[in-house]
């Protein structure tokens, strides 16, 4: 008995992933969002100007893949520091993208997965906590317990660097979009608190395919008024506290300042001294 002749089946073009999909979301969030060896060059400014000299020993708080500590690193042989994030994850994608490719030079840094608030192996010249990422502390007594070890911690002319943001854009609601070129960064921020200045923040990556990484970093955080982080600092005992403030249009440029400037937006770091 002769067989039923069938049809062909048709052949489905396989699914391409999309941009979002084949984003690495780590890359995503250094790209957009940090300036490595910017970072370097104002911290040894900062440090230069309160003591005369580079600072030669960094510990960088919150550090997440260790970029900064890496580009610390590659300012010569006598350069060392030390890293600190709860997150181990993003610590062994640090380890492979930013430290294996340092060699031997990476023997001069450690990474440890483990609380900021814990004692560093050597006392540093110079810690900081960029980012905002100290802002993950939603209590008065949070800060001030990190502020007062970090203070105990540096070396005997150590200096202390943490940034911040504010204006009236830092309570907004509305997604704030950034162009990164390959992809837009999108910051979302809801649920904004009056009564204690805490918020929602979500980060999203938008592709030029149409594709979306949503999500891809979410945190609830604490706005710390300019104010409220040096009254702390001074309750940590640290006495000489200054002001630099963010005044390039296009790119990355700090200035001292005893008043700052009244922006819908504005960008700053405090430099606290033992």
């Amino acid at each position: 008995m002769p067989r039923k002749k069938t049809k062909p089946r048709k052949r489905h073009a396989k699914r391409r992933p999309t941009l979002a999909e084949r984003c690495d979301k780590f890359w995503a969030y250094e790209h957009a969002l940090q300036s490595p060896e910017i970072d370097v060059e104002l911290l040894q400014q900062i440090y230069k100007d309160a003591r005369g000299r580079k600072a030669r020993h960094l510990r960088e708080d919150f550090c997440g893949s260790a970029a900064t500590l890496c580009a610390w690193l590659q300012q010569g042989a006598k350069f060392t520091g030390e890293g600190y994030d709860i997150d181990a994850e993003v610590l062994e994608w640090g380890r492979a993208t930013h430290f294996a490719p340092l060699g031997r030079r990476a023997r001069r840094a450690e990474l440890r997965h483990a609380d900021v608030r814990v004692r560093s192996a050597r006392a540093p010249d110079i810690r900081c906590a960029f980012n905002f990422s100290y802002w993950l502390f939603l209590e008065r007594r949070e800060v001030l317990e990190y502020f007062r070890k970090a203070r105990a911690d540096l070396a005997a002319d150590g200096v202390f660097v943490v940034d911040l943001n504010g204006g009236p854009e830092a309570f907004s609601e509305e997604e704030q979009v950034t162009d990164c070129g390959d992809f837009e960064l999108v910051c979302h921020q809801t649920g904004v608190r009056p009564l204690d200045h805490t918020a929602d923040l979500a980060m999203h990556f938008r592709f030029p395919d149409g594709s979306e990484m949503r999500d891809a970093f979410k945190y609830r955080w604490r706005i710390w008024s300019l104010p409220e982080v040096t009254d702390i600092l001074r309750d940590a005992g640290f006495t000489d506290i200054r002001c630099h403030w963010d005044i390039g249009e296009e790119e990355t440029q700090y200035e001292l300042t005893r008043s700052g400037h009244n922006d819908p937006a504005w960008i700053a770091c405090l430099a606290a001294l033992k």
